[in-house]
């Protein structure tokens, strides 16, 4: 019996141990069938490699693209139809506008004559803008403001062009040239007061030295004679005018008007009995029609022609032996103004000068 037991418990020894080898060997031989962890690794990558090598292009970066095309193609419509609101929009709605884009919007407000909504527009575009981009802006704002200055001044629309220059000066509060303008146009108003308060914004400019004093002795001037006198002439010879001009006060002249005499001339001897006024005398080569001449070169003051009263005025004085009146009535005097002469009702008119300047680049 005690036999029979032991053999049954070798049997069962025997049968587990050969179970348990048998489990061991699949498992051994399992591992050797499947790859090793490297060649997984180096399948992974070989397939990563393979998907970054592929022209692949997201499907929302493709409807972007489609969606930004539509846009620009409405957006050049809408400049091709001259239809500035749906231009704008279109605009608006454009992620990455180009300079380009703006100056389409800014030609067609320049063509439909909206030229505030045009420099406002353009003002607020300069904001972000690398430098480069910056300084082309300007440039292309400068053109559009002296081709807007030069057609509302042949308008004379006096205060359309106070009202401009007063919104590019608050846009550009550094660039002296709108300071400028805006002191002329507003003098050429009647407003003396901002022609001298807007000129106080250029003052210090070194590179407008010409310029400001200009504005300041056409200020000056207007505050005296206001927007325009009338001067009364007298006809003589044809085409020639007489005007009566008194000098330092007391002495009175008939001068003939010549608009080809650089200095303003009167007969020396008309002089003789005020030796005072030779003291600080210029001795003067001339040239005359009858070739060069001697002259003297004196200042005289209290100039009173009509209602117009000069501080002074320079002359020359000659032996004019052969003209029949006291002198000449010179362009040193006359281009101080923009003058006419009205013929048909024998005046001499005389206005401020009209002054010329343009932006630097």
């Amino acid at each position: 019996m005690k036999s029979t037991v032991s053999y049954f418990f070798a049997l069962f020894i025997g049968l587990s141990i050969g179970w348990l080898g048998q489990q061991f060997l699949l498992s051994y031989n399992s591992l050797e069938s499947s790859p090793s962890v490297s060649q997984s690794l180096a399948r992974q990558y070989q397939r990563l490699n393979d998907l970054k090598n592929q022209r692949f292009i997201p499907s929302q970066i493709i409807e972007n693209s489609i969606v930004e095309e539509q846009l620009s193609s409405k957006f050049l419509d809408a400049i091709n139809q001259k239809n500035f609101d749906q231009a704008f929009e279109q605009f608006t709605l454009l992620e990455f506008p180009s300079l380009e884009d703006v100056l389409l919007i800014a030609g067609l407000l320049y063509e439909q004559e909206r030229y505030e909504l045009l420099f406002s527009f353009l003002y607020d575009y300069r904001y972000g803008l690398d430098t480069k981009s910056e300084q082309q802006l300007l440039l292309e704002i400068y053109g559009y403001v002296e081709q807007v200055d030069l057609k509302l001044a042949e308008e004379e629309n006096h205060e359309k062009l106070v009202s401009l220059y007063r919104r590019l000066s608050s846009y550009q509060g550094d660039h002296t040239f709108y300071y400028l303008r805006l002191s002329y146009w507003s003098l050429q108003s009647g407003d003396t007061f901002e022609a001298s308060q807007s000129l106080l914004g250029a003052i210090n400019d070194i590179s407008f030295v010409k310029e400001i004093s200009e504005l300041q002795d056409a200020i000056e001037l207007y505050e005296k004679v206001g927007p325009q006198i009338e001067i009364p002439l007298r006809a003589v010879d044809g085409d020639h005018y007489l005007v009566n001009v008194e000098l330092e006060g007391e002495l009175s002249l008939e001068l003939m008007i010549d608009t080809g005499a650089s200095k303003t001339v009167v007969k020396k001897s008309l002089l003789d009995g005020m030796p005072r006024l030779l003291d600080d005398a210029l001795s003067l080569q001339m040239n005359t029609a009858n070739g060069r001449a001697q002259g003297l070169g004196v200042r005289l003051s209290k100039i009173n022609i009509a209602t117009l009263h000069l501080d002074y005025l320079d002359v020359v004085l000659m032996e004019l032996p052969k003209f029949k009146y006291d002198g000449l009535l010179g362009m040193n005097l006359l281009s101080q103004f923009d003058f006419q002469i009205d013929q048909d009702n024998l005046v001499l008119k005389l206005s401020p000068k009209k002054l010329t300047f343009t932006a630097p680049n």
